[in-house]
């Protein structure tokens, strides 16, 4: 019986997960592509080679031989699981959440309720408002958890990362809602996964946020698409109600994973679920009207961009769209005494933490002059539930961006884009994002999570 369900439970994923996306997942094609070993080639060929000689038809002894025998086969890790369910070969193996904590209430404080995991409605929450952003959203993460035996396993995620993130964040929201050019600049946040997830919370009611993981947990992988799956959950009541508040005009944000080129070592504990950022080409930002990039890390450790979209900044700046780095641990915590009123009563005056840029109220205004934004004549930040005008620096510099400027270097990935200049994104070196696995008559008999490693047989849908 347990057997009859899990297949059905993988169909059932298969046919949820193989939709077409607004992301432009048609010229994805190269997902199919199998790539035989030489070993195994050499002793099919042989083998083809002989029969042909004995019946004089080569075309079709080769065939014949290619397919009746047990082939070695590199198969895009992606297309496997969505192919074979996205536990493939360790279907016994539970995720593991290496940090924060899975919880049973969400960041808006409601109890974790079953509605929270279904992809649909999760989709609904994250996809942009706008539909000029809607071709660069990737749903591909979310759409795993068409998977129920997926979904059995995800619950709300919170951790320090993330809530230190978010309270950062909302520095930076403070000043880019009230700017009057934000529509020209976007944002694109490479954070970790649940980090970059608490990021676009904090700005949800500000900014149209655009989620853009694409690749699927797995038990094994080197990527722990889980933990932002989970700090998808745990935000997705608080981005909802964010979504609903935002004005029609809102600036875009990027939310990218800096986990998604994880050391990958080719070992038999793990699982290649690495992929490429899809990021939009210069063409099409200008066409909506961009200017200029922020890219935003967590701190000082990060001094360029991440080797697979190095080609695309390059693009940007050599096309006038000007590309800065943005810190986000520079909105820095000042601790300040607020007074808040109390009808009928002196009013209180308590100590509070906010987040500026450069650490302090006199260093705010800093961050209009080191990027690209022209702030309203006044600017005002709420402070004990009044709203209290922020002050024009007068003197010198208190803070600088980075000297930073994306400069074209060789990368692993430095090749030619996939369609064009479409923006789907660029060609994978070899083995990217790919397993091992064992194929008779067109079935998968065994898969390895390292493609040096041995195979392994699985019992019921998987081995046979």
């Amino acid at each position: 019986m347990a057997k009859k369900s899990r297949q059905a439970d993988r169909q059932r994923g298969r046919a949820e997960s193989t939709g077409r996306t607004p992301s432009g997942g048609e010229a994805l094609a190269g997902w199919f592509k199998k790539e035989v070993s030489r070993r195994t080639a050499s002793q099919r060929l042989g083998k083809g080679l002989a029969w042909a000689s004995a019946f004089g038809m080569a075309g079709v002894s080769l065939y014949k031989f290619a397919v009746d025998d047990e082939d070695e086969i590199s198969y895009d890790s992606l297309e496997l699981q969505r192919k074979e369910g996205w536990d493939v070969g360790s279907t016994n193996k539970p995720l593991v959440f290496n940090v924060g904590l899975q919880k049973q209430v969400d960041s808006a404080g409601r109890p974790f309720a079953s509605d929270l995991v279904d992809p649909n409605r999760l989709i609904e929450i994250y996809q942009p408002g706008s539909s000029q952003w809607q071709p660069f959203f990737v749903p591909t993460l979310l759409q795993s958890l068409s998977q129920k035996s997926l979904q059995q396993q995800i619950r709300a995620l919170s951790t320090p990362e993330m809530d230190e993130t978010h309270k950062r964040a909302e520095g930076l929201r403070e000043l880019i809602s009230q700017a009057e050019n934000a529509t020209q600049t976007l944002i694109i946040s490479d954070l970790p996964g649940p980090a970059s997830i608490a990021l676009g919370a904090a700005l949800a009611d500000t900014a149209d946020i655009i989620p853009v993981f694409d690749n699927w947990p797995h038990p094994l992988g080197v990527v722990h698409a889980h933990e932002t799956l989970a700090a998808m959950v745990y935000y997705a009541n608080e981005v909802a109600a964010k979504k609903a508040q935002r004005k029609p005009n809102a600036p875009a944000v990027m939310l990218l994973d800096s986990q998604r080129l994880a050391p990958y070592t080719d070992d038999s504990t793990q699982f290649d679920n690495r992929y490429l950022a899809k990021i939009p080409p210069a063409d099409q930002l200008k066409q909506r009207g961009i200017t200029s990039i922020i890219y935003l890390v967590r701190d000082e450790k990060q001094q360029q961009e991440l080797d697979d979209i190095n080609d695309d900044f390059v693009e940007y700046n050599k096309n006038g769209i000007n590309v800065r780095m943005l810190r986000l641990w520079d909105f820095a915590p000042y601790d300040e005494q607020v007074t808040t009123p109390v009808p009928g009563a002196t009013p209180a005056v308590v100590r509070e933490t906010h987040y500026y840029y450069g650490g302090s109220p006199l260093s705010h205004w800093w961050f209009y002059n080191n990027y690209f934004y022209r702030p309203y004549p006044t600017v005002v930040v709420v402070r004990g539930g009044q709203g209290v005008s922020l002050p024009r620096s007068s003197g010198p510099p208190a803070i600088r961006p980075p000297a930073y400027r994306p400069v074209s270097r060789p990368t692993i990935f430095s090749a030619a884009r996939v369609g064009g200049a479409s923006g789907i994104g660029r060609t994978r070196p070899s083995g990217f994002g790919r397993t091992s696995v064992r194929m008779s008559g067109g079935r998968v008999t065994g898969t390895r999570a390292g493609r040096s490693g041995s195979f392994g047989r699985g019992g019921g849908w998987f081995g046979g």
